[in-house]
């Protein structure tokens, strides 16, 4: 690549993020959600915005079919299909509106043309951000900010132009990792604080390593955005990913007696960890193993679909992770991989009833970010100063 031509791909605008994509198990409605710098905005699409072109409908059906297909049923997705195709088709028309400052935009089909309709409503079709619970699902000992409150960590301003917020400021000074919700994650959401605050009521060592609920992010409509956890220093190191060839057996053992002892104590105060694989243990800085996320699901290869939600299949999670046969871990999927399949170890816990996770009426895919045509790019969006200044509010990313 010669000067010029590195000197173009410096200054080509960023790419956008397709932060998630929703499909509703209802009909066949679905969402994008888009993020750019401080902005985020919201693509819906239903078949009757198409019914003026047929061979419209039929592309986006076909795509949704396919979308869905990926998301549900590794074994079965389309050979061809790829994600990016679908985001971009849907994207590229609404390039020019993302200047307008209008967050919420409908793709119809008028004269065998994509149009993209801004409104300044929600409207019919709509997924709004937050969710709706009752007072009762949370905790009195967690204290409720708005998004404006709370300021983004941002180590690079180009930082702020991709990934969801994880790292924020509290009242300036304390540091929590911001976990989002979706539209659609209400079920998780209610699993996840019933963990919490039973976590929050019991009497576990406050130094043993789980993140732990620290507060809760609400709209001025009283719903619920996200939630405010203990920031781990970890790097985004996961056991996944710590464990190689050359780790010495004293630290994979003390892994396993750290996951272990969590685990147990745990479970003697009746809380279920749920989705038990190593991605959901994060290694810190100092080599300790932490157990996250209490919102239930289950991943194929370590915990079977029926004891998902149990104690029985927490212990199934950690058996696998701690086997000492490596080739009983041998991914279904070749793009799937479970190196911490060499941890070995022994377990002797307990098990108790089975708890099921009830199903929402939404399918979420998490996004990715993907480059448009050149032609597509020319739209830019100037980073506010909060990022320059290594700081945004997050109520102008959440909230657009």
């Amino acid at each position: 690549m010669d000067r010029m031509h590195e000197e173009d791909e410096m200054f080509r605008p960023p790419k956008y993020v397709v932060n998630s994509f929703l499909c509703s198990v209802h009909d066949d409605n679905s969402q994008l959600e888009v993020r750019r710098y401080s902005k985020c905005f919201y693509i819906t699409m239903a078949p009757e915005n198409f019914v003026d072109s047929p061979p419209i409908k039929q592309q986006y059906l076909d795509y949704l079919a396919a979308e869905r297909s990926d998301a549900t049923d590794d074994d079965n997705m389309a050979e061809d299909y790829n994600p990016e195709d679908f985001y971009a088709w849907a994207l590229e028309p609404c390039l020019p509106l993302f200047e307008t400052g209008f967050s919420i935009i409908r793709l119809r089909a008028v004269d065998g043309e994509l149009i993209p309709v801004q409104s300044e409503g929600r409207g019919a079709g709509m997924v709004a951000p937050g969710l709706e619970l009752d007072d009762s699902a949370f905790s009195p000992a967690w204290p409720s900010f708005l998004p404006t409150e709370i300021e983004i960590c941002i180590t690079n301003p180009e930082d702020a132009i991709f990934a969801s917020p994880n790292k924020v400021l509290v009242n300036g000074k304390a540091i929590c990792f911001f976990k989002l919700y979706q539209p659609g994650d209400t079920n998780i959401a209610l699993r996840e604080l019933e963990n919490y605050k039973r976590i929050t009521e019991s009497n576990i060592d406050p130094n043993v390593r789980i993140c732990r609920l620290l507060g809760v992010i609400k709209d001025d409509e009283n719903q619920l955005i996200g939630l405010l956890l203990t920031y781990v220093e970890c790097d985004f190191l996961t056991l996944a990913c710590a464990v190689e060839p050359d780790t010495p057996a004293s630290t994979k053992q003390k892994w396993v007696d750290q996951v272990t002892g969590t685990l147990t104590q745990l479970h003697k105060a009746g809380i279920v960890w749920g989705d038990a694989k190593p991605d959901n243990i994060l290694i810190d800085k100092n080599d300790d193993a932490w157990i996250i996320d209490f919102g239930g699901g289950y991943t194929r290869g370590f915990v079977e679909r029926e004891k998902a939600g149990t104690i029985e299949g927490d212990l199934q999670g950690l058996e696998k992770i701690v086997d000492t046969q490596p080739e009983s871990l041998v991914s279904e999927h070749p793009g799937i991989a479970h190196p911490v399949a060499i941890l070995g170890g022994a377990l002797d816990l307990y098990f108790s009833e089975s708890l099921r996770r009830p199903l929402d009426g939404w399918q979420r895919r998490k996004g990715r970010k993907i480059g448009l045509p050149n032609a597509n790019e020319s739209v830019t969006m100037a980073l506010d100063e909060r990022g320059a200044e290594n700081r945004a509010k997050l109520g102008a990313i959440t909230l657009a």
